[in-house]
Formats: C-alpha cells, structure tokens, sequence
C-alpha cells in the first residue's frame, strides 16, 4: 500500500499530522530530505509555512485537512468520484463520510450546533466531484436545525429513512447509524 510522506519543518504540524496519521491506521513516513523519497510515497504532507515545493505535495494549515486530501492519493486517484456524507440527527449527532462507497470516517458532533462547521470542513478538504449529504428522519427537531444550518452550505441534503440503522448495538452509536 502507498505511504503518505511528512516533510516539515514546523515541529507542532509535524506532531499533530504523526498523532493523526497513527489515529487513522494510515502507513506513513518521515522524509528527512527531498531528494529520497521513497517509491511508495504517492503523497506528501507539509505545513503551510514550509518553502520547500516537492512533487506530490499537499501544503495545509491543519492535520486534519492534510489527510483528507491525501485520501484518494492513497488510492491512486485525483479525486473521489463522489463523497456522501450521513447525519445522524440528536443532541450528538453523528457524521459518516463515504467516498466512492468506502467509508472514510465517522465520528460524533458534540453539539448540533457544530455540524455546519463540520461538513464544511470536509467540504473544505475532500477532493470530489458530486456530493450528497442524507441526513436521518428521526429526532425532528434537531433534524431541522441541522438542515436549515447547511442551507448556508448550498449543498444537496436528502432526508432519508432511518429505520434499522441503530441495531443491532445495544448501546447507541450515532457515528456507526449515520454510516448505516
């Protein structure tokens, strides 16, 4: 599998990309100089404040950003074909994001107020071409907030059923049912 490469000189962007990296089981290495990358780094994270240009490179400002945009790199792509983004709407809700029907993330919001600046944050840093965002019909009120908040967005959002997408697990996942 191909590696993601870390050149930086930026010690905080260094650490934060390794803590990153290590919580998404994702094969990395660091280059110690540009002129021997190894072959099987097909991308290259560096911070924003680097001046080094090198092939393959992506230059953020924030861990996070950085590994989205590396994702279809990993897979030898430009892009995603398309990203879907489910939402498991409730005091916590759930964020899933499916890129060419992998699944790439989920995890829980702490607060319903924070989905907008969520999804646009993986609007920000996914490489696509088509996006849908599902959003489950249950918890109508939250529900509600959560759409009109990404009105602002202009992005498509379909309600969908979401019957069943908290079972089997005694315990209730919101990341897990907005991947369902």
């Amino acid at each position: 599998m191909a590696r993601i490469g870390i050149y930086t000189y930026d010690f905080k962007f260094y650490h934060d990309v390794i803590k990153d990296l290590k919580s998404w089981n994702l094969p990395f290495t660091s280059i110690e100089t540009p002129e021997k990358i190894p072959r099987d780094v097909s991308v290259i994270l560096s911070s924003v404040k680097d001046d080094a240009d090198l092939p393959r490179q992506i230059k953020v400002d924030s861990s996070l950003k950085g590994i989205r945009m590396a994702l279809p790199r990993l897979l030898n792509k430009s892009q995603f074909s398309s990203i879907t983004i489910g939402i498991d709407p409730g005091p916590r809700p759930g964020i899933a994001v499916m890129a060419d029907n992998v699944l790439m993330e989920a995890y829980e919001c702490p607060t319903v107020v924070s989905v907008k600046a969520e999804v646009a944050s993986i609007l920000e840093s996914y490489m696509y071409r088509r996006l849908l965002i599902k959003i489950g019909d249950g918890d109508k009120p939250n529900r509600d907030l959560i759409i009109k908040s990404l009105n602002s967005l202009d992005v498509p959002v379909v309600i969908v059923d979401e019957t069943n997408t908290s079972t089997p697990h005694k315990i209730h996942d919101n990341a897990l049912s907005a991947a369902r």
